[in-house]
Parts: C-alpha cells; structure tokens; sequence
C-alpha cells in the first residue's frame, strides 16, 4: 500500500487519546505512507432537520473540495479509492480488510482515502462517490475513538498482510 490519508472532522481533544493514535500513526508508517487531514467542522444547529442537513452536505463538499484539490491530487497523479465510515455500512473482519487493502495495493492506484464525517454524518454527495462504506456496528462511537479504532484496525490488516503476528484469529 503506497499511501492511506484519513480525512476527518476535529483535533483530538481527551486526554489519552493522542497517544494511542501516535503510537498507531507510527506503527503504520512501517507499512505505508500515512497522514491524517483534520477539517474544521461546522457548527451544529439545534433540532432543526432541514439545517442539520445542510451542515453534513455543506462538510460534505468540504471533503470534496479537500480531495479534488491540486494540492492534494499532486502527490503522485493521484487516483485513490474512497472509503467512508459510515452507520449503513458493512462490518468486516480483519482479514477482509487485508484483502482489500491488499486488492487496492496489487490492482488499483495503491492509495485510499478514509473520511470520518462530522458529528451529524456524512453527506450523500460523498457517500454516493465511495467505493466501500465501512461500519463499526450499529453503536454510536465518538469521532475519537471511531479515528482510534479505525487506525488500530488498518495497522492489524497491515500487519497480517505483511506475516506479523499481532493479529491472533481462531
């Protein structure tokens, strides 16, 4: 896998947290080129529907323009695979993830994007343009720790592909 950029809402803000995303930011950097794109997010309106909507399409052109940008796309020609963390979407096992980690490596552009959407999701315009959309299950994590587990689970399918024993499954 030449490159993984995840592209997500927020700085890390409780305590521990930096941490143990530093440590999993380092063990992937033995894998691939990783890094992480913090955006800024909205601010979230009150129970309104129509506006809450508004913010996860508004975030959602955000990312967009983040991805389609000259600045992002002159990393090398760039044509990455699109994967969203989202609640519709399916749950895999680790060693799916290396094999799809592993299909886009040998067959694709070798490079993915990974985006947390914002507190209130992610809009359709990005969902729509995803190859995969991934769920952690059916709970509501926090963007935190949805980012922690999200890195622990690339570095155990990075790790299994490449032999390391970290990952123990049966």
């Amino acid at each position: 896998m030449k490159r993984i950029t995840l592209v997500c809402f927020g700085k890390l803000r409780t305590a521990g947290f930096e941490a143990a995303v530093g440590e999993f930011e380092k063990r992937l950097k033995r894998y691939t080129v990783f890094e992480v794109r913090e955006l800024r997010g909205l601010p979230v309106p009150e129970k309104e529907g129509v506006l809450r909507d508004q913010v996860s399409e508004k975030e959602a052109d955000m990312i967009l323009e983040l991805i389609s940008s000259p600045g992002f796309k002159s990393r090398s020609g760039r044509n990455p695979d699109l994967w969203c963390l989202d609640e519709t979407g399916k749950a895999m096992k680790t060693t799916e993830w290396a094999a799809s980690l592993a299909d886009i490596s040998d067959h694709g552009s070798g490079e993915l994007v990974l985006v947390i959407g914002g507190s209130l999701g992610l809009g359709e315009r990005i969902l729509k343009q995803a190859q995969k959309r991934i769920s952690f299950g059916p709970q509501t994590l926090s963007h935190e720790l949805a980012r922690l587990v999200l890195m622990e689970q690339l570095y155990r399918a990075l790790s299994y592909r490449a032999g390391h024993p970290y990952h123990n499954e049966g």
